[in-house]
């Protein structure tokens, strides 16, 4: 794999290098304020931590918000046994079957730790087919006073101690591409785009526990148009769901027809007409492969953005992801590429009226 890719994989590296856990992304927050600051006007930070950059656009053109997360899945430490392990709450949507035998670094000292289950030499049948469950995170240590000579105490969070991998072709493997890719093509997109609209680049807290970066930063913005920028779950590969995968890897950005928690769609969003229609005319008009989708058990941040105020216009780009919310999520780097081609594009394309939109 090359470097030539309008997502910089040096970016992507620094983005997923600073540890961004839900509650505490400020190091992530800096990285994406250095790498962006050149290519905007203004970059202001909230109270939350939400960044936001923007490129001042004519005094009557739109104002569009393009808006990624900055933390990720991690650990709140919430107490430490007599023997000095640590005990620990989930902060977003794990599965456990991911912990046993990783690795994870803990506190403002990244001290190393692993989570490692019971052996399976004292496990019974069932056990050994079941999730373990009362895991723990060891820290070497033999009881509370050394964990506090470590610098680690209740209230600290810990993330996987993974990094950005290249795998063959253009494709990378790392804890936190959800959401450290989409950081970066809002970065590739703020270098490339010239345009008349009012673009702001939106750097989002707290997604994985509730939207709640885009709920503050949407009231404040107040934009026209909000699109949130995700990773999308794949099913292309042999553990997946179905036989003929709803979305693959490589082959181009997702535009999302809606999202949310259940098959019903509660609480996520469904993408208006003028929004669908804009970046489906912006994928055709650049030539650009666009697969199209609905997730189901999970939301973005265009949930909040289409309830803010009186309501506005809102939608999703994603790009496809393998192993979503896991330490070895994968992607391609060329989607990401494509994804930066369509929001170019639509950024340069006027957001059609009601007439103008697709009816059904």
């Amino acid at each position: 794999m090359t470097d030539e890719h309008s997502v910089e994989f040096a970016d992507l590296e620094r983005l997923v290098a600073a540890r961004g856990p839900p509650g505490d992304e400020h190091a992530v927050a800096d990285v994406f304020e250095e790498l962006v600051e050149p290519h905007v006007d203004t970059v202001t930070r909230d109270e939350l931590g939400n960044v936001v950059a923007t490129s001042e656009g004519t005094e009557d053109a739109p104002e569009i918000m393009l808006a990624a997360h900055t933390d990720e899945l991690a650990f709140l430490v919430d107490g430490v046994t007599d023997e000095g392990f640590l005990t620990f709450q989930l902060l977003g949507g794990h599965y456990k079957g991911n912990f046993a035998g990783q690795q994870v670094v803990v506190g403002p000292d990244e001290v190393p730790g692993v989570i490692g289950a019971k052996p399976r030499h004292f496990m019974d049948d069932d056990e050994k087919e079941s999730l373990p469950e009362d895991l723990v995170i060891d820290v070497g240590a033999s009881g509370r006073a050394e964990v506090r000579d470590l610098n680690v105490e209740p209230g600290d969070h810990a993330t996987w101690d993974r990094e950005v991998t290249r795998l063959a072709g253009d494709r990378v493997a790392s804890r936190a591409l959800d959401d450290r890719i989409a950081l970066a093509m809002l970065v590739a997109t703020a270098r490339r785009v010239d345009t008349d609209a009012t673009v702001h680049y939106a750097a989002t807290v707290q997604e994985e526990v509730g939207l709640r970066g885009a709920r503050t930063a949407g009231f404040a913005v107040d934009p026209d148009v909000g699109v949130a920028l995700e990773i999308f779950p794949s099913d292309d590969y042999p553990a997946g769901d179905e036989a003929d995968p709803a979305v693959r890897v490589g082959e181009g950005p997702v535009v999302e027809f809606g999202d949310g928690t259940s098959e019903y769609l509660f609480g996520g969003v469904l993408v208006d007409r003028q929004t669908l229609s804009w970046l489906r005319s912006a994928g055709e008009a650049g030539d650009i492969p666009v697969q199209h989708a609905v997730m189901v058990g999970g939301t973005t941040d265009a949930t909040e953005f289409q309830q803010v105020r009186g309501g506005r216009h809102a939608g999703a780009v994603a790009i496809p992801c393998r192993y979503t919310h896991s330490p070895v999520e994968t992607v391609s780097m060329g989607d990401a590429d494509e994804a930066v081609e369509l929001l170019v594009e639509a950024l340069g394309t006027p957001f059609p009226s009601r007439e103008e939109a697709r009816r059904r």
